[in-house]
């Protein structure tokens, strides 16, 4: 009996300390934690950030310094999104998403929904009214933003800053929506942490690797979120921050004015000859039309001659003529460092295994390059790539990367390089000097990690768990070096 009333006196502090919160939404807290006390020192830890941010904002009201896109990813400063809905648009956004379901079987209705964003970086505060905001994801990770219980929850999302929603040309305030930036960038994408990984940078990470080696990436951050629908919180997360692939960052990363075509590849969109119109095209969320190669730029110019030229280019009969075409027209050199990045991060869900996530970039040349993205299955966490890959890819051979059987296509950007010896030398060399420089280390994590930790570690519950993963992988491909190269000798 004396349990059961400590039990009920806890539960009803904890409710008080809900109220406290403004109905902030504790599903995942209730659930990940496991004793009274655990309990309390979560709300309480949440509770006393929600007073500083409140605090933070009320002294800082009415401040508009200019963001900065290098700070935006600082990691050496503390990040804080508040999102402000009202009920109507929130309740508009799961309308929206559940009439798309309806309709298509999936919940990814791209309708914006109007948000208020307050942005912190550390005191500094920036409020933007009338930013658009949609959920984000594929078939498996797109959900509503409340559960059964209607509870809010975690959901990937994006904030457009030039959303002009209903207006029309030459309407009041169009154009000053239609030029608007933040930290220089038109869009900002949110991950939640959806595979629970301890230290919350699985993905930052392995772009900021692909980054330091030269593979044209989007910047990757992290951030708190906090979501308020009518003044009340809702929920407090700890979220990954992404640039998106558009314009902007195509300008950024190849230091251009006038911009190319660049694709998003849907899953098996490798680069085989296109056979079909139905194949490419622009993509449409209203009526779920989402081709195999979807244009995101220059899409008033209804051409694809130059991505079907490609195709045809590399997949030639003659081997000495596609490789000739591959040398003139695709950078090999970023390619070759993308996939062995990709095996010590371990993803198994990338161009060579899996044939997804990729955007391919055509400039004005017809000279193209391979963009991968999304990261969050690698490092040990997330799919596991099972079985096609095993013990979390570490026990693939740097060549034998894992294959699905369900997949039918084939892989020709890297099959077509790997038929000559110069190529798996320099393939070879990347894994090697990726290793020995240091670069892809338990320090590189770490340090990340710590910076990360004392920002963010008071309010969120942060632990490191690579160690295992970054020594077995690179003994791994160590071994795995020594044996090809002994082959070839």
């Amino acid at each position: 009996m004396r349990i059961w009333l400590k039990r009920v006196l806890i539960v009803a502090a904890l409710m008080t300390t809900a109220l406290v919160l403004q109905q902030v939404s504790a599903t995942s807290l209730w659930l990940n934690t496991t004793t009274d006390d655990e309990l309390v020192a979560t709300f309480e830890r949440l509770r006393e950030r929600s007073e500083q941010i409140n605090d933070l904002v009320d002294d800082t009201l009415g401040i508009d310094p200019q963001a900065d896109f290098e700070r935006l990813f600082d990691p050496a400063v503390r990040h804080t999104f508040i999102i402000d809905f009202s009920q109507a648009e929130f309740d508009g956004l799961i309308t929206d998403m559940t009439d798309y379901y309806e309709e298509y079987g999936t919940y990814k209705s791209n309708n914006y929904r109007t948000v208020t964003v307050t942005y912190a970086a550390d005191d500094d505060v920036q409020i933007i009214e009338n930013v658009g905001f949609r959920s984000k994801g594929n078939i498996y990770s797109r959900r509503l933003p409340i559960d059964e219980q209607g509870n809010a929850r975690e959901i990937h999302f994006m904030l457009k800053f030039n959303e002009t929603f209903d207006l029309l040309p030459g309407e009041t305030g169009f154009n000053e929506l239609k030029t608007r930036e933040f930290a220089n960038l038109e869009r900002l994408i949110f991950k939640w942490n959806r595979i629970n990984d301890p230290t919350y940078l699985n993905e930052v990470f392995s772009y900021e690797m692909m980054r330091q080696v030269g593979v044209p990436v989007p910047r990757a951050g992290l951030a708190e979120v906090l979501i308020r629908v009518d003044g009340k919180l809702k929920l407090m997360r700890l979220y990954n921050i992404f640039e998106a692939h558009d314009e902007e960052f195509l300008r950024r990363v190849f230091d251009i004015e006038e911009v190319g075509d660049l694709y998003k590849g849907q899953w098996s969109a490798t680069l085989e000859p296109i056979t079909s119109s139905e194949q490419y095209g622009i993509r449409d969320w209203r009526y779920n039309h989402r081709p195999l190669y979807g244009k995101e730029t220059n899409e008033d110019q209804y051409t694809y001659d130059t991505l079907i030229r490609f195709t045809n280019g590399i997949n030639q009969a003659d081997p000495a003529a596609r490789i000739a075409y591959m040398q003139e027209h695709f950078n090999i050199d970023s390619f070759l460092r993308a996939m062995a990045m990709n095996v010590l991060l371990g993803n198994p869900d990338d161009y060579r295994g899996n044939g997804n996530n990729m955007y391919y970039y055509l400039d004005q040349t017809e000279f193209m390059t391979y963009l991968p993205f999304d990261y969050d299955n690698s490092m040990g966490s997330g799919w596991d790539g099972a079985p096609a890959f095993i013990n979390r890819t570490i026990d693939n051979d740097i060549y034998e990367w894992g294959w699905f059987d369900w997949n039918t296509f084939e892989i020709p950007l890297w099959t077509n390089l790997m038929e000559h010896e110069q190529y798996r030398i320099q393939y070879e060399n990347y894994l090697e000097e990726f290793i020995t420089s240091g670069l892809f280390s338990n320090a590189s994590y770490r340090a990340l990690f710590d910076q990360a930790d004392a920002l963010y570690g008071d309010y969120y519950d942060m632990y490191y768990d690579k160690t295992s993963y970054i020594n077995d992988k690179i003994d791994a491909v160590l071994e795995d070096l020594a044996y090809h190269r002994a082959l070839r000798n």
